[in-house]
Parts: C-alpha cells; structure tokens; sequence
C-alpha cells in the first residue's frame, strides 16, 4: 500500500487552495451568483442581503473565517466537500502540512467524495493531473483556474 507521501506524488497540484477560495471555485463551478446564494442563507438576526453579499465575498477572499453554522448554511445551497474545507482550514492555520491537500480539481474544485456529474456519470481523475475528466477536455492550461462551464460540479 502507497504512503501518503508517494500518493500524493503520483499527481501534480497547480492550484493552492485557501478554504475562501475552494468555497468560490465550488459556487462558481456550479453557476451561482453571491446574490443568488444570499438570497437562500437566513440570518439570525436578519442581515440584509447585500450585507450577506459582502459578508460572503469576505469569506471566498479569506478575510472573514465562516463558522461552522455559515458552512452548514451554505452547504444547504450548493455542493461542496467538507473534507476538504476542514482540511484547507486545518493548513491554513499551519494545523496540517500542506503535502496533506486533498486531491481536488483545478478547474471546478470538485474532489473524489464530491466528483462532478456530466450526462448523468461521475468525473473520475486525469492521471497525474489536479483535473476531474469533466474539466479535462476544456481545461486551459494549468496556470488557469476559471471553473468549466459545461459540467455540473
């Protein structure tokens, strides 16, 4: 059985993802707005959705952490692995070496436990790559991190 350490060299991370920026690559993978998911977060006390807008916007720019009722609600709207938030989070606050970074995609931030879905089937990974086979076929190159528009992540 491979180590982590040789597991992790059989692929080649381009992307250093901040848990602010998994959050963003996952709702913009996914075609939704800020606006459209402040609309769908409830406060308590009711903040209103501009002020939700920039709320988020703080945390996918990772000036505000979210807390784990802010993952929870946002979890509810679209689809994101909180594995790997958990673990992002974990190596940001220098918690978890980064050769520990969850095997996720460059292109839609999508990982084995939350894989896109294109025509009803889920991505699998390109060998050796940081790319889901959803993203392989309109993927830029490897510098680029803007989120396919075809696959539903």
């Amino acid at each position: 059985m491979p180590t982590i350490a040789k597991a992790r060299t059989s692929w080649t991370a381009t992307v250093k993802f901040t848990p602010g920026s998994y959050i963003k690559t996952r709702r913009t993978a996914q075609q939704l707005s800020l606006q459209y998911v402040a609309a769908r977060i409830a406060t308590h006390p009711h903040v209103p959705e501009h002020d939700r807008m920039a709320w988020l916007e703080a945390i996918e720019a990772d000036q505000v952490p979210a807390s784990i009722h802010t993952i929870d609600a946002l979890r509810s709207v679209f689809r994101f692995d909180r594995s790997v938030l958990d673990s992002l989070a974990a190596i940001a606050r220098g918690e978890r070496d980064p050769i520990h970074t969850p095997r996720i995609c460059r292109v839609c931030a999508c990982s084995w436990r939350c894989p896109c879905t294109q025509a009803r089937e889920e991505c699998a990974w390109v060998e050796g790559q940081d790319l889901c086979t959803a993203c392989q076929e309109s993927a830029a190159p490897q510098s680029e991190t803007e989120p396919m528009r075809g696959a539903v992540a």
